[in-house]
């Protein structure tokens, strides 16, 4: 398992050269070293206190799968690479997970070059509960989409999804405040219940989180 994690104007930002850092597990694996220096087109020379954001993403992602992996958990890590290193990355994942048996859970809202890429796909909805999950050719929008003769893309099924929160969001903000307007407005609505004063006056959002709390 393996678990790579690097804040903001911490190590990676340190006057070290990259062929310095982690260097046992460097060391270790060589092939998967050298493998993973030429595809991510990192130089061990650089020093991290000169490289750019770009630069410091790739060497960030060497140090990060140097080490062999069963269980990999990505977020939004093509930022910051230009579009030969980030195809070039996806496909030595994929060949990690087809020759290894890694799992690889990508996290992105960047779809160009996807479509092949996933096994399976999972939605998460803008509550944090899971949403549609399974393959690609099992979604029912994939399904009517080949009827119509169309491709149906990573993109296309996100836009679908997300318009779909949109409009169930938009309708509950309507019902809100409605019932607001039947109650005899916001200042009714907090003499009967102090407790919704902050839901009320925030616009439905209470301080430091987002309230769910119905009126």
């Amino acid at each position: 398992m393996c678990f790579f994690f690097a804040g903001h104007g911490v190590p990676l930002q340190a006057d070290i050269a990259v062929g310095d850092m982690m260097k046992k597990d460097q060391e270790r694996y060589p092939e998967r070293r050298e493998e993973l220096l030429n595809m991510l087109g990192v130089d061990p020379n650089w020093r991290m206190h000169q490289v750019s954001d770009g630069q410091r993403r790739r060497v960030q992602l060497l140090l990060g799968l140097v080490k062999p992996f069963k269980l990999l958990l990505l977020d939004e890590v093509t930022t910051s690479l230009d579009v030969v290193v980030r195809q070039d990355l996806l496909h030595w994942l994929h060949k990690e997970s087809v020759e290894r048996g890694a799992t690889i859970i990508y996290a992105t809202h960047i779809f160009d070059g996807l479509d092949e890429w996933p096994t399976h796909l999972t939605y998460l909805t803008r509550d944090g509960s899971t949403g549609w999950q399974g393959r690609l050719e099992d979604l029912e929008l994939n399904r009517q989409m080949k009827e119509r003769g169309e491709t149906c893309t990573l993109l296309k099924v996100a836009v679908h999804w997300l318009r779909g929160e949109q409009e169930e969001y938009r309708k509950e903000t309507l019902e809100r405040r409605r019932q607001v307007e039947e109650s005899g407005g916001s200042d009714a609505i907090r003499n009967r219940n102090p407790n919704l004063k902050a839901y009320v006056a925030g616009g439905g959002f209470a301080p430091g989180r987002m309230a769910h709390q119905g009126i």
